[in-house]
C-alpha cells in the first residue's frame, strides 16, 4: 500500500501506540503452486505486500497479503506463493478507543504494526517455498518509510546438490 501522507504530529501517533496491545497475530491463508517440477533455481521473486484494515469499538484489524510469483534465471515463472496474516489490536485505554482518523490508523500501520507481522510473513514464504522443493526464500529487512521488505535473497544449494 503505497499512501502520501502528510507529516502528522509524532505525539498522536505515540498515543496511540501506547493505547493499544497486539492481541492475535494468525496465518489465515498459506498457498503455494509449483508450476515447473524440475526448477531448481530462483532467481526473482515480485512481492506485493498489501494491507487492509478496520478500526472497531474495541480493535483495530490488519489484514496483510502477499502474493509473489517466483521465476527462473530465464524468466519463467516456476511458482506462485500467497500468505496472509490477521493482526489484532486492542485497546487498552477505554478514552483511546474513538474513531481515528485514517491517516494515522496508516501511519501506525506503517511504522508500527508492519515491524510484528513481517516476521511472520517472512517464515511462511520461506518455509512455502523450501516445501514446493526450491531454495530457501528470505525477505529483508523492512525500511522506514515502507510498507514492507524491498530485498530479498535465496540461498542457493551447494554444487551438486539439488533442492
Amino acid at each position: 500500500m503505497n499512501v502520501e501522507l502528510q507529516p502528522l504530529d509524532d505525539s498522536a501517533l505515540w498515543e496511540l501506540i501506547q493505547s493499544v496491545e497486539l492481541i492475535d497475530i494468525r496465518l489465515v491463508r498459506l498457498e503455494g503452486e509449483l508450476h515447473d517440477f524440475g526448477a531448481d533455481k530462483v532467481s526473482d521473486i515480485d512481492p506485493e505486500l498489501q494491507t487492509q484494515f478496520r478500526q472497531t469499538e474495541k480493535t483495530i484489524q490488519c489484514l496483510w497479503t502477499l502474493d509473489t510469483e517466483v521465476r527462473d534465471p530465464d524468466g519463467d515463472k516456476i511458482a506462485d506463493l500467497g500468505v496472509s496474516v490477521l493482526q489484532v489490536f486492542a485497546f487498552t485505554d477505554p478514552p483511546m478507543n474513538r474513531d481515528i482518523p485514517n491517516e494515522l490508523l496508516i501511519e501506525f500501520i506503517e511504522k508500527t504494526a508492519v515491524l510484528s507481522v513481517i516476521p511472520f510473513v517472512r517464515e511462511a514464504v520461506q518455509t512455502m517455498s523450501v516445501r514446493l522443493g526450491l531454495s530457501p526464500i528470505t525477505f529483508g529487512l523492512v525500511r522506514a518509510g515502507t510498507t514492507g521488505p524491498t530485498a530479498f535473497s535465496v540461498r542457493r544449494h551447494p554444487p551438486g546438490k539439488s533442492a
